[in-house]
């Protein structure tokens, strides 16, 4: 095992920026378990993996040795001090272990699309400036869970390489396609799809009662401001979730304290929805 320079060290803590991680094409993961996963996972390529010497010098640690056993070389898992450890985190308390990973290709919408016509039914989630890297995460876990089959996000999103958003996946990097869209693509989106999105609008259709298309465009909007115009006009069909007390947008406002949901809990209930359909 080879020491971590501190050009190295400095070079690689740059990757907190989202201009140097699209530059380089690579991010940082960090914590036993997401380095883990994805040494497990194998969607991506890994560089190297970079140990704590606090860490190592532990004996009850049995780090090493995994990393070890899943086919780390030894050439590729470098050591570094606390102090370093600490620049290459962006959490209060640095983890032990990182690793430097390849950022996947983007998705090809085209191409993409046109596999995806070939299948019986499909599902893609659209977020329309889903600007919380914490919602942006949670988003991700879900559509992986519920069998989404790509992610689109329009340039006001945040970045799904993150470092928040990638500890929220845990090590599933890599698992689901994610393409980014100008804000202009809901204006000529593939005939094959019908693009659905939740809205609070007065005529949006309950969840329950949604008749589901075999392929979808699920749109989700801002945090704070919904659906942009844009895209609200080229929606098929707007969707709400009803509150416990009422069925329509507007009784949602009976519910006290609670306006709206938050996009990624609406997300995993629209999701769930989804799968319900026969």
């Amino acid at each position: 095992m080879h020491r971590l320079s501190e050009s190295q060290c400095t070079s690689w803590a740059k990757l907190h920026q989202r201009k140097v991680r699209k530059n380089l094409g690579q991010c940082l993961v960090e914590g036993h378990r997401s380095v883990t996963q994805v040494l497990q996972n194998g969607q991506i390529s890994v560089h190297h993996i970079i140990v704590s010497m606090d860490e190592v010098e532990d004996p009850s640690s049995q780090l090493v040795p995994s990393l070890r056993e899943m086919g780390v070389p030894t050439e590729s898992i470098l050591l570094a001090t606390p102090t370093q450890c600490k620049k290459l985190s962006d959490t209060p308390s640095p983890q032990t272990v990182f690793a430097l990973v390849d950022i996947p290709e983007e998705w090809d919408v085209a191409r993409g699309f046109e596999s995806l016509v070939a299948q019986s039914q499909s599902l893609v989630l659209l977020l329309d400036d889903i600007q919380d890297p914490g919602n942006m995460g949670t988003i991700l876990r879900s559509a992986i869970w519920f069998g989404v089959d790509a992610v689109l996000c329009t340039p006001g999103c945040a970045d799904p390489w993150n470092s928040k958003v990638v500890r929220s996946l845990a090590g599933a990097l890599g698992v689901i396609s994610i393409g980014q869209i100008p804000y202009e693509w809901v204006e000529s989106i593939p005939e094959s799809h019908v693009l659905c999105g939740l809205d609070m609008a007065k005529e949006a259709i309950p969840l329950h009662s949604v008749d589901w298309p075999s392929h979808t465009i699920l749109a989700i909007g801002n945090e704070g401001n919904g659906l942009c115009d844009t895209t609200r006009r080229a929606l098929e069909t707007q969707i709400h979730i009803p509150p416990a007390r009422g069925s329509k947008p507007e009784e949602s406002s009976h519910t006290p304290g609670v306006e709206s949901l938050n996009a990624a809990i609406a997300t995993s209930i629209a999701l769930y929805g989804y799968r319900q359909k026969p």
